[in-house]
């Protein structure tokens, strides 16, 4: 028997720190499909690491905006021609507009704009700088083997082989 290639939906719940209706709703809404394996009426479902990755971004977009402006989004990059995926995007909110900020400047890290949160729902964060609401690729990525780590459902010598990049952080010597 070949090992899976991904996360079962229970892996996934614990990488995604995320419920199980929401990891339903985001496949009904085509926004996340998982693979299922076999024929049975309860196939194995399993989640690639990009769609851990995806999930984990939803949850921090959806943090500053809805599901529906999330689906917009979505549809917005489909419609366009641009890869649809959130995972990667430098998204900005700004009221009840998101911006994506597209690197293609060679100079953009020198000259990265910055704003400063103003207002927000529940007062939370005014008065700090903001530039990004979903975290960068990598942050997702440690924020996902930090919880790898730690869990009791995760085998971790298996999630080591399964995961597609490994954290920026290095992997302490007992566990690699």
């Amino acid at each position: 028997m070949s090992p899976i290639e991904g996360f079962t939906r229970s892996e996934a719940l614990a990488l995604t720190a995320t419920t199980s209706n929401r990891l339903q709703y985001l496949e009904k809404k085509k926004l996340v499909i998982p693979q299922r394996v076999g024929k049975s009426r309860r196939p194995t479902v399993i989640y690639s690491w990009e769609q851990i990755l995806e999930i984990r971004a939803i949850k921090h977009l959806r943090q500053e905006i809805s599901l529906q402006a999330v689906r917009n989004i979505v549809g917005f990059l489909n419609d366009s021609g641009f890869d649809d995926r959130l995972r990667d995007k430098q998204l900005v909110v700004i009221d009840d507009e998101v911006f994506w900020i597209r690197q293609d400047w060679q100079d953009f890290s020198e000259k990265m704009p910055s704003a400063v949160k103003v207002s927000g729902r529940s007062g939370k964060g005014v008065g700090q700088y903001v530039l990004l609401v979903i975290p960068t690729l990598t942050e997702i990525v440690d924020e996902i083997w930090e919880v790898a780590r730690k869990s009791e459902v995760i085998d971790f010598e298996s999630f080591k082989q399964r995961a597609k990049v490994q954290s920026s952080n290095s992997i302490p010597a007992e566990t690699a």
